[in-house]
This record gives C-alpha cells, structure tokens and sequence, in this order.
C-alpha cells in the first residue's frame, strides 16, 4: 500500500491509545482493510477537530473534571469479582489502603471451578512443562510470563480462597487430578462448588470480609474514565446512579479487575468477529473499564480475543469422538477434536445460515454406541477424551436411546423441536448418515469423508444413543488490556503505563488464541484468582 500520508500503526493510537482514523485517513487506508461502518452514535468530533470514524466505544470523551467526592488510597481497584476481590485482600494484607469501584449493587464472580498446580507434588520440569502445554493449546500467544505467575502463586491464592468462602458456609469439594504436559505430570488441586451456588456465594462472604478489613467498596459506581497525571494514571473515576461523579486516587496503582466486554455486541463483534450469533449471556460485563483503560493509553490486546464457549450440562458433556450430525442430520467434522470449546469453530457456519439470529443453529448431536465405556477404557491412555465434568460423569440416562435407527432419529427430531432448536432434522438424513458412517467403518480403508484417526473409526449399530451437544453461549471473553509479566499494561509502544495494571478476564495475553483451551479444567477462574492476589501484593509493595 502507498499513500501521501505515510499513516503509521503509531498514528492509528495517537488519540490516548485509541486506534482511532479520521475521515482521511480511513479513505487512504481503505485498499488495506476491511471498512469499518460510522459508530451508531454518527460522526464525532476526534481531538484535532476531524471527524472520526470507528466504533463508538473508541471515541475518547471529554474528560471528566468535576467531582462530587474524592478519596485518596494506596491501591485502587476497579471491578469486585473473583480477580478484584483477590486483589484487595492481598493488597491490606501487604499493609495498603484500598478503595475500590463496583459496577453492580454486590460483589459479583462467575465460574464453579479454580485450578491450582500441587507444588508439592509437581517438580520444577513439571511446572516449565505446564507453561510450554499452555502456551501449545494458545497458538504460542501467550504470556509465558503471566501464566507463570498463575503456576507460581495458584496454591496459596487458591487455599486463601477456599479457606474464605469456608468462613461463611461455602465449602468446596475438591478435586485432584493429573495432566501429562509434554511427558511430565502435572498435579492439580482444584476449588469445586458445582454442588453449591458457584463461587459467587463464598464471593459475597469475601465481600465482607474485605470491607472488615478495611476497603471501601463504592457499589453501583461504575469506573468511566481513569485519572492521568503527568503520564501516570493516578485515580479511577466513578459515576453514581445520579450522574455524579467520585475520584479515587491511587498512591500506587490502579488495578482494573472489571472483567470482559462479553455484554457489549459493538466491542464483542470488533474484537471477536467469531462470536457473532453466539448467545451473549451476561449483559452487565459491558466493557466499560476497558474501555477506560484505553482512553488512557492502554492497548487491548490482538484480536480475535479467547472466548469461552458453553452450552452442555454435565450430563451430556460427553467429549468422545463418535460420530457428530449438524442441524440437517448431516455429518460435518472430524470429530477427534471433541472438546466443548473449541466445537463452535465447526458450527459457526451454521449461525450464518439462520442469519446469526438463533444461536441453537450450533447445536448437534453425538451418535453414541451402547459400548461406549469400552472404547473409553482403549482410548484413554492416547486420546484427549472426556467423560466428566470435574467430579461428575456424564449420565446416559439423559441421553437420547433408539432400539432402531429410525427411532433414535424420531427421537432426535422430537427433542430438538422441543428444546427449540433451529433445525430441518429428517428422518431420512439421520438414518443416511449413519449408515454411510458404518459402510466405512466395514470398509476398513479409514475414514474417507474426513480422515478420522482409524482407533475412532467403530461402528455405530442400534440400540444407540444420541447426545445433544454443542456450544452455543458466550459466557466470557477471557482476553483483555494487553500486559506485562508483572500484568502491568501496555501502551502502544509496548511500554508499561505507570500506575496501571489489569488481572483477570480485564488482563491478558495469558491464552491469546481465539478459543479458551478447557484441557485444563478450572483454569480461567484459577487465574483470575491468583492474578488478582498476586496484583494486589505487588502494586501494594511498589
């Protein structure tokens, strides 16, 4: 591309670390990239006094200057979930102030599971390996730097966690279990409350604590700008119910724990394309700290941002690679890749044929043979298979049983049109593909649709099963502001802004692929946690 402009990717970000195109250049740079459509909110008036185009959340606003109250700490934090909650307690215990900005009425986490590495049973080779697997399962995206400090300090924020929640009648059950990381096994130790009301219980009792030991959290106050002085963001600026304003400042650091952007369809499609059509199911995590952060300098990280995909009940979280059949009865994938969430990359096009406007279109269903158990037990010790769900297996009884093909396939059909999936289910398409399926298995020439590893290759006859599958919720976006090893963030020079830091969903390359690797169960919630806590000790120490 040659242009008179000589427009610089530095150019693009001069606006505070904004990528934002004035008129004219967004014409220069139109033979490079997709054009981006005029904020819903219509043209704006950038900072020289052009016209700016790009979307709405990336127009810098006037500053806000007038404050109704102001407060001075040592630690400000911006966000009261799993990652924010962690950070304040570390920081009073490291002998710090802290005042914090809740957007909601209560604390609030998400998530049933955190994954800590057992230090005392998993050796040093062990601990590197579970950094290069983490590392392998992102694309070689992710900041090894990061995910060492969550392998590091996992245990103890874990312990701290469990032990808190404890204090207020959330126990957890925990679970233990193994992961061989390039020949090494690794031992986890996770914090489970499946059976109770997820994290978010113990949370609220943690809440208190924090407040006992002294953070002052301001409830419904949202942060909506930062405060930057002489090149360093100095405060977190809230915004109350009446439109009034509250500075906290920061003697030492702002942390933003505000979580993802999952709620905001404009940020959402900007940032992870993919995800159009997937069902947003939390609207309250709307960006709005990140979008903060960025007015001030900080760079989000590369899109298309790590999501986190569910969809499937315990029950049904059946990952075995038999034979999978998409919204028309049809057979679409090798199904060795069996993982929950990285399912949606194969039923994205489906989305695309409703229009994006139902996002059942990515259900499917697994045709499971009655001697399912025995193929587990041959392919465990090779395969990345599953049949639970942390402490729980999966249950036939909630499966889908035909004594013949033709009556699985009504059967399908009858749940999928009461569950209301978007589908043309025939009985005719079902039947089909199975039996196409079985010819090649009895051909013993390997998978010739799709290339399935041979092992998988057996025959489906019935009785069988069908398993509902598919994930079609987006539950989190596990990216964020683009930070260091010591999670501090990153202007777009790839220099750290002095003053502040991310953790949690807020905080990233810790993943930096396109979907969240669920191999490692519990992980995002575990480094929430740990980031949080570790975060929180170190601003406090600076």
């Amino acid at each position: 591309m040659t242009n008179g402009m000589n427009v610089s990717r530095r150019d693009l970000f001069k606006f505070g670390g904004l990528a934002a195109i004035t008129a004219a250049g967004a014409g220069a740079l139109a033979g490079c990239a997709p054009q981006q459509k005029m904020a819903s909110t219509g043209a704006a008036a950038a900072e020289d006094g052009s016209t700016y185009v790009g979307p709405s959340f990336l127009q810098k606003p006037a500053e806000i200057t007038e404050f109704d109250e102001e407060h001075t700490y040592d630690v400000v934090v911006v966000g009261a979930g799993e990652s924010g909650l962690s950070a304040m307690h570390a920081a009073l215990e490291a002998g710090a102030t802290v005042g914090a900005l809740q957007s909601l009425s209560i604390v609030q986490t998400a998530g049933n599971m955190g994954a800590s590495i057992d230090l005392t049973k998993t050796n040093e080779a062990g601990i590197k390996a579970v950094l290069s697997f983490i590392n392998y399962k992102s694309d070689y995206r992710a900041n090894l730097g990061q995910v060492e400090t969550w392998a590091r300090n996992s245990q103890e924020a874990l312990a701290w966690w469990a032990e808190a929640a404890a204090k207020g009648g959330s126990e957890s059950k925990p679970y233990d279990y193994t992961v061989n990381c390039n020949g090494h096994e690794v031992f986890f130790h996770a914090n489970t409350y499946f059976h109770d009301e997820g994290h978010q219980k113990g949370a609220l009792v943690i809440g208190d604590a924090v407040q006992a030991e002294g953070a002052e959290i301001f409830f419904e106050t949202p942060c909506v700008q930062l405060l930057v002085e002489d090149g360093r963001v100095a405060g977190a600026i809230g915004e109350t119910k009446d439109g009034t304003h509250v500075l906290l400042r920061a003697n030492k650091g702002v942390i933003m724990a505000a979580g993802d952007y999952v709620g905001d369809s404009e940020m959402l499609y900007y940032y992870t394309p993919d995800a159009k059509g997937l069902h947003q199911a939390v609207d309250f995590r709307n960006g709005t700290g990140l979008k903060a952060a960025m007015w001030a300098g900080a760079q989000m990280c590369p899109a298309s941002h790590t999501k986190m995909v569910h969809g499937e009940g315990p029950k049904v979280r059946f990952e075995m690679p038999y034979l999978f059949l998409d919204r028309h009865g049809k057979r679409f994938m090798d199904e060795g890749c069996c993982r929950m969430g990285y399912l949606n990359e194969f039923t994205n096009k489906y989305l695309a044929e409703v229009d994006f406007a139902e996002s059942t279109a990515a259900k499917f269903f697994s045709i499971v043979p009655t001697n399912w158990e025995e193929h587990y037990d041959a392919w465990k010790d090779f395969s990345d298979i599953s049949i639970h769900n942390a402490y729980r297996n999966v249950d036939p009884e909630a499966w889908i049983k035909g004594d013949t093909l033709e009556e699985l396939a009504q059967n399908m059909i009858a749940y999928a049109d009461e569950e209301g999936w978007a589908h043309d289910y025939t009985v005719e398409a079902i039947v089909e593909s199975i039996n196409r399926y079985n010819e090649l298995v009895a051909a013993g020439n390997g998978d010739e649709d799709f290339g399935k590893r041979d092992e998988y290759m057996v025959p489906i006859e019935a009785p069988c099963y069908a398993v509902p599958r598919g994930a079609n919720n987006i539950d989190a976006l596990v990216d964020g502001l683009w930070c260091d090893g010591n999670f501090q963030c990153l202007d777009v020079d790839m220099k750290p802004i002095e003053g502040l830091f991310a953790v949690g969903n807020a905080s990233g390359p810790f993943f930096g692929n396109s979907n969240y690797p669920m191999d490692i169960e519990g992980l995002s919630v575990g480094r929430a946690i740990t980031t949080g806590f570790a975060t929180g000790r170190y601003v406090a120490g600076l």
